[in-house]
């Protein structure tokens, strides 16, 4: 009985010391090690960025406002990507959060804020790999006054945020305890009507476009692009857009960011 518990302690002895081995050996280590250490903060895009050509379907089949549904989108849209994200690394949502400091810093921000359109930067793409010359900023003047769409055929410029008071900027931050902050800059639905599914029931494709901004700590701009996915036209409902289109928007925006840090 002595030597039987002898040889059992033992292999437990060993397996541990190997448990412990494999731990240690950097040949183990996690995909994401690197990204240890960040921390990052998302800012939801600003309620007058919501552009859509779908308003009467999603109206009617919601049988809510437009200022229902878009803060509906903007929630769910807010939590799938900080959900996303912190599979990876810590983040942290100023939406989610509603105390009065959170909501003061967040409207602080926006006011900083300058959003243009701008061919996406740290893209591999080469089809973005333009002429500086022919990459002329449309900066709005007036944030209020939002253009119908973001995209036109043939444009791959996206909406773009920087930030004008790099002060605030930086202090905010480091309130936060953050080295980076994710912009949500536009969030777009546009139909394609030249990309038919369903000729007789005239059901067409719908682009849903969400435009973003990745800023370091200094407030430099080091990625920007738009995550894109696709639904048909007759599907209207708030709720089956999301669930059907934001966990892969959200997991596309994860794996940018994860290689942007991982440089």
């Amino acid at each position: 009985y002595i030597n039987t518990m002898h040889f059992r302690n033992l292999n437990i002895f060993l397996l541990i010391t190997v448990f412990i081995f494999i731990l240690g050996d950097k040949t183990f280590a996690s995909p994401f090690d690197s990204l240890m250490g960040h921390r990052i903060i998302i800012a939801p895009f600003q309620p007058e960025y919501y552009l859509s050509d779908a308003e009467q379907d999603i109206m009617q089949q919601t049988r809510k406002t437009p200022d229902e549904y878009r803060a509906y989108f903007r929630r769910v849209l807010d939590l799938k990507i900080e959900a996303a994200l912190s599979t990876v690394v810590p983040c942290i949502s100023l939406l989610q959060d509603t105390s009065k400091q959170v909501r003061e810093d967040l409207m602080r921000y926006y006011a900083i804020a300058e959003l243009k359109y701008e061919f996406p930067i740290a893209s591999k793409d080469k089809r973005t790999q333009r002429n500086k010359s022919e990459a002329t900023s449309q900066e709005i003047k007036d944030q209020n006054q939002a253009p119908i769409y973001a995209t036109t055929k043939g444009d791959l410029k996206f909406m773009n945020s920087s930030v004008s008071d790099t002060a605030f900027y930086k202090s905010f931050l480091s309130k936060y305890k953050a080295d980076y902050l994710l912009s949500i800059n536009q969030f777009e639905i546009k139909t394609n009507y030249k990309s038919c599914i369903d000729i007789a029931n005239r059901i067409y494709h719908r682009e849903l476009m969400i435009h973003y901004s990745l800023l370091d700590s200094k407030g430099k701009v080091v990625q920007g692009t738009f995550a894109m996915d696709f639904f048909p036209s007759n599907s209207n409902r708030d709720s089956d857009i999301a669930e059907r289109t934001f966990p892969k928007l959200a997991e596309q925006i994860k794996l940018k960011v994860m290689e942007r840090l991982n440089k």
